[in-house]
């Protein structure tokens, strides 16, 4: 019986009222690409983001100012983060993501490698959650 009191209890704790809902970010949004955006990507790697957290660190990893001031309106540091995944690889390179149902969420990236010999920049632009739990691949 006790047992059953903790494990209701603890559902209790972790399921939100739709007020609470309402006021929750989403787990991920995925930022849209501006073809006017400069982001370095010939040092990074798909399996690796740059993970920017406040906006001091936002002007180290996207030197671009209209880019930087662009992305600065989109994410709320406070409660969210940004992932930054650029590379240079094949045309054909895709970088995926699932979202595990949980709260707080749990992201995997899967990062699948192109057959192509065409050598192109590739930046992925994500604004997540502070409490999200991620994985990449």
């Amino acid at each position: 019986m006790t047992r059953l009191l903790a494990v209701a209890a603890l559902f209790l704790a972790v399921t939100l009222t739709p007020a609470e809902e309402k006021k929750v970010s989403p787990a991920i949004t995925d930022l849209a690409n501006d073809k006017a955006d400069k982001v370095e990507t010939e040092k990074g790697k798909a399996t690796e983001p740059i993970t920017v957290a406040s906006e001091k660190e936002l002007e180290k990893a996207i030197p671009d100012e209209a880019t930087r001031k662009r992305i600065a309106k989109l994410v709320d540091f406070k409660e969210q983060k940004l992932l930054v995944f650029a590379w240079q690889g094949s045309g054909q390179d895709k970088l995926t993501y699932s979202v595990a149902e949980s709260y707080p969420e749990q992201l995997m990236f899967s990062y699948t490698v192109g057959k192509t010999d065409d050598l192109r920049k590739h930046v992925k632009l994500y604004v997540v959650r502070n409490n999200v739990r991620l994985s990449v691949k």
